[in-house]
């Protein structure tokens, strides 16, 4: 299977959305460097300014889980545990006729 996609969407407690965003940010930068990632962006709620979206592209399963194993996103993990009030994460096959 190839062309997997994610949505992660977090809610961060208020207390700690200065801190994250900037974890968020670094994950984001470093995940873009990976092999296999087509993309990977960050996004905030406009209505709610503690809610997080990420959108990732990945060419197949494996890189995906390869991301799972990287230091940034370990990291990524530690610096949000007990942060949060909120985590979904939907993983995706895209079955569509895209061709980008």
């Amino acid at each position: 299977m190839s062309n997997i996609k994610v949505t992660a969407i977090i809610i961060v407690k208020p207390e700690y959305r200065h801190e994250l965003l900037e974890v968020f940010r670094q994950l984001v930068a470093a995940s873009r460097g990976e092999e296999g990632n087509i993309r990977y962006d960050l996004h905030q709620d406009t209505e709610n300014e503690n809610r997080f979206i990420f959108f990732e592209n990945w060419q197949n399963q494996a890189a995906l889980e390869k991301h799972g194993t990287t230091a940034h996103f370990q990291n990524f993990l530690k610096a949000a545990e007990g942060k949060t009030d909120g985590l979904e994460v939907v993983t995706m096959a895209d079955i569509s006729e895209n061709t980008d």
